[in-house]
């Protein structure tokens, strides 16, 4: 029986790479990598270069792939600006032209998909907007416009009429994983910042505001559900909330931090890590030869310390976003992570993998 063949188009960022990861320690399972960078992984996967926002470039490069079985589109155009990008007019039609393009041209090559996983977030309730109803539920309805979410969603459903195959949307909190070069990358904003306090001599300071529950999804956990949803009838056409099940304060966080990078826990103090670490660029570099690091330079680790800022809260009132996770638990799926635990398993990964001083 041929193998199921599974495409990951973003496949360097957090949720790409997570997926990766897991269907290829999975028995039965090809997987295909997409992205406009080459492959970082140290496995054999077959990897496929292309501008999802060039139609001829998918046409092109994607004809042959014609064993699809499933898709997982974690792929994501974002502005420099970040934030304010996420409410413009062109950055909704971008990440809606990009979407058509793949699965366009993979619909009409492969006759054996059955299953496309699109990623999604809490800005399909409005948290890039402020506060939200809560828990947001998946019925929730919209908030004011523009936003990509809506478009794609909004397409992928009306063009899958026809279709034999079916689609889930996947709704995680803040997510947290390995990855370089990603702009919505929290891990790599905390160890880089703890590394070059340490290197300063200075204690871990949080930067950010006051106190704030929250919510995350390790991108690990996302891996789960793809796999889950990609086989069970019940989640077809349907739409999810995930989340590692609990909540956490940074706060809380920040000692076990410290702990971890050796250093010591000193009071928050607010700052702007936008304004403060592009200046630290220099050092990052002198850390990674004097600790034997890959060779990423600071801002091609943490290319947004805007998204940092916004996700510690700095000079912003508290804004609690929370989701119910009660209908994929009813649906069957129920695994979970425990946050704190998940951040230092992140940052040791990042240690192991030569990215972070240990």
């Amino acid at each position: 029986m041929a193998n199921k063949k599974l495409l990951v188009a973003g496949a360097r960022g957090i949720v790409g790479r997570s997926t990766i990861n897991h269907f290829r320690k999975l028995k039965g399972w090809d997987v295909v990598g997409l992205s406009r960078s080459a492959s970082d992984f140290d496995s054999d996967i077959q990897w496929i270069n292309v501008d999802l926002q060039n139609s001829e470039d998918c046409r092109n490069k994607l004809q042959s792939l014609n064993d699809v079985s499933h898709i997982c589109y974690s792929a994501v155009f974002e502005k420099e600006n970040l934030t304010s990008g996420w409410a413009q007019s062109d950055h909704a039609e971008i990440n809606l032209n990009m979407l058509r393009n793949l699965i366009e041209s993979l619909d009409k090559n492969s006759p054996k998909l059955q299953h496309i996983t699109l990623m999604q977030g809490t800005k399909a309730y409005g948290g890039h907007l402020g506060p939200f109803k809560m828990p947001a539920r998946e019925t929730d309805p919209r908030s004011m416009g523009p936003n990509f979410y809506y478009d794609q969603m909004d397409w992928l459903s009306e063009f899958q009429k026809t279709k034999q195959w079916n689609w889930t949307i996947l709704r995680p909190q803040l997510v947290f994983g390995v990855a370089a070069r990603s702009p919505l990358n929290i891990i790599a904003a905390i160890g880089t910042y703890a590394s070059i306090s340490r290197e300063l001599g200075i204690p871990l300071r949080f930067p950010g505001g006051v106190e704030r529950i929250g919510e995350a999804t390790d991108a690990r956990l996302i891996a789960k559900a793809v796999e889950w949803v990609g086989h069970n009838k019940i989640a077809a056409n349907q739409i999810y909330n995930i989340t590692n099940g609990d909540v956490y304060i940074w706060h809380h966080i920040w000692p076990r931090v410290a702990e971890l990078f050796g250093m010591e826990h000193g009071v928050p103090q607010p700052m702007s890590l936008v304004k403060l670490m592009p200046e630290n660029a220099q050092l990052w570099g002198r850390i990674t030869k004097k600790y034997s690091l890959k060779n990423f330079s600071l801002s091609e680790l943490v290319p947004s310390w805007r998204f940092a800022d916004y996700m510690f809260g700095y000079g912003q009132r508290p804004n609690p976003h929370h989701m119910s996770n009660i209908k994929i638990r009813k649906h069957g799926f129920s695994a979970c992570i425990d946050t704190e635990e998940m951040v230092l398993e992140l940052l040791r990964e990042m240690q192991n993998l030569k990215i972070l001083p240990e």
